[in-house]
């Protein structure tokens, strides 16, 4: 009876054996935790950073059509014109012929769209009023305003900076970069700066 005893005594845990397991399961599980929130902190900048750069392509494939059709082109900074080759300004300002009558709802891709017919006055060719198309940012969003109807291009999350230039060329340098917070770090931020040059047909340029 004693042995057995001794036995019972001798395979059972001490409270400082307990207290060493609960902290070394502890750390394990805290070093876990931390590896299980830094991957998916980086998950989720990666995916956003993939956002950010598709909206860039977004913006740029709008501001290439526009620039390519439009008959005049104007840079403002804070409503002042911009003039010459070696100064950015954040406000494009574009004249474009009105091809089309589109009496459809906001993004609704089912709808009456009608070409409007094209006239020529002494040797001027017009598709009835034109559009004046501006773009700027707001509070971090890219803005298409199209004869007063603005839609978003690129939302803030990007804290979106634009800048325009016109080149020697007459082609238009259009300036993109974004400053997105990182997740997970107070100081870190995804950046990125895309310069594009779009050439307008200078045919349609006075």
């Amino acid at each position: 009876m004693f042995a057995l005893s001794a036995i019972r005594r001798s395979t059972a845990f001490t409270i400082a054996e307990l207290l060493i397991g609960l902290g070394v399961t502890g750390i394990f599980m805290a070093g876990l935790v931390r590896v299980w929130m830094t991957l998916s902190y980086s998950g989720m900048n990666i995916a956003s950073f993939a956002a950010r750069q598709n909206d860039q392509m977004r913006v740029f494939d709008y501001l290439k059509r526009d620039i390519r059709r439009a008959t005049t082109i104007e840079i403002y900074d804070a409503g002042t014109l911009v003039t010459g080759t070696t100064t950015f300004g954040p406000e494009l300002r574009l004249t474009i012929p009105q091809y089309y009558s589109d009496s459809r709802e906001e993004d609704n891709a089912i709808g009456p769209k009608a070409t409007n017919t094209p006239t020529v006055t002494s040797g001027t060719v017009s598709y009835g009023t034109a559009l004046t198309v501006r773009y700027f940012t707001s509070g971090g969003a890219v803005i298409r305003d199209e004869a007063g109807a603005a839609r978003t291009v690129a939302s803030a999350a990007g804290a979106f900076v634009l800048a325009f230039k016109k080149e020697t060329t007459g082609a238009i340098r259009s300036r993109l970069n974004f400053d997105q917070a990182m997740r997970g770090s107070s100081t870190r931020a995804l950046t990125r700066q895309v310069d594009v040059l779009c050439i307008p047909r200078f045919e349609f340029q006075p």
